[in-house]
C-alpha cells in the first residue's frame, strides 16, 4: 500500500521540480536583465536601454533553454510534457509579441544614430543586429519547444497512428533536434519540409507559425536595409 503512495509522491515532486526549472529560466533571465538595467549608464537613451535590457534577458533565456534542449532525451521530454503544459501558451504569446516588438524598436535606435560619430553608429548597428538575430532565434526556439510538448502531450492520449501530431521519417521518438529542425524550416521558408502533420491542432499552430514567420522575415529584411543605409550614410 505504501509503494503506490510513494510513487505518486515522487511523481508529484518530479513535476513540481520540473515546473520550477521551467520558471527558473524566466526568473534567471529577468534577474540578469534587471542587473543590466541598473548598471547601464544614465546617458543612454530610452530605446537603447530597452534594447540592452531585452537582449540581456533574451540571451540568458536562449542559453538556458538550449542547454536544456541539448541534454534532454525523448524519455525525459515525454515525462515532462504534462508539467510544462500550464501557461506555455501565455509564455509563447508574450515572448513572440516581445520579439516582434523589439524589431520595431530598432527603427528608433537607428534613427538616433543618424548624424552621429562613426563609433556611435557602429555600436547602434551592432545592437540592432544582435536584437534581430536573437529575436529570430528566440521565436523559433520557443515554437520548437511548443511543438515538442504538443507532440508528447498528444502522444499520451492519441493512438500510435497519429504519432503525436507529427510524423518524422524513420524517427519514432524524436528529440529536441528534430523539433528545432521542423521549427526553423518553417521559420526560414514559411512551409514544412519532409515532416508530415497529422494533428489538426498542430496544423493550426504551423499555419500561425508560417504567417508569423513571413511577416517577421519581411520585417528583418526591411530592418537590414535600414542598417545598410545607416552604414553608407
Amino acid at each position: 500500500m505504501n509503494l503506490p503512495q510513494k510513487s505518486t509522491q515522487n511523481l508529484v515532486k518530479g513535476k513540481l521540480s520540473h515546473r520550477w526549472r521551467v520558471r527558473s529560466r524566466l526568473i534567471l533571465s529577468i534577474l540578469f536583465a534587471s542587473i543590466v538595467s541598473v548598471l547601464l549608464p544614465s546617458w543612454f537613451s530610452l530605446s537603447t536601454r530597452i534594447l540592452c535590457i531585452w537582449n540581456t534577458g533574451m540571451i540568458s533565456f536562449l542559453v538556458a533553454t538550449w542547454s536544456l534542449m541539448l541534454q534532454a532525451k525523448p524519455k525525459t521530454m515525454r515525462h515532462n510534457a504534462q508539467s510544462e503544459d500550464e501557461g506555455r501558451l501565455v509564455i509563447l504569446s508574450l515572448i513572440t509579441a516581445a520579439a516582434c516588438a523589439s524589431t520595431l524598436a530598432i527603427a528608433f535606435i537607428l534613427r538616433e544614430a543618424k548624424g552621429q560619430e562613426v563609433n556611435i553608429v557602429i555600436s547602434h548597428v551592432i545592437l540592432a543586429v544582435v536584437t534581430i538575430v536573437g529575436s529570430w532565434l528566440l521565436v523559433h526556439t520557443i515554437f520548437a519547444m511548443h511543438y515538442a510538448h504538443e507532440y508528447y502531450q498528444d502522444h499520451q492520449t492519441q493512438s500510435d497512428l497519429k504519432a503525436g501530431g507529427l510524423d518524422f521519417p524513420e524517427d519514432i521518438e524524436p528529440d529536441y533536434w528534430d523539433f528545432l529542425y521542423f521549427s526553423f524550416v518553417i521559420g526560414m521558408t514559411s512551409q514544412v519540409s519532409d515532416v508530415q502533420i497529422t494533428s489538426r491542432s498542430l496544423r493550426r499552430l504551423s499555419l500561425f507559425h508560417s504567417i508569423l514567420s513571413f511577416f517577421f522575415n519581411t520585417a528583418i529584411v526591411a530592418m537590414s536595409i535600414n542598417i545598410i543605409a545607416g552604414l553608407i550614410q
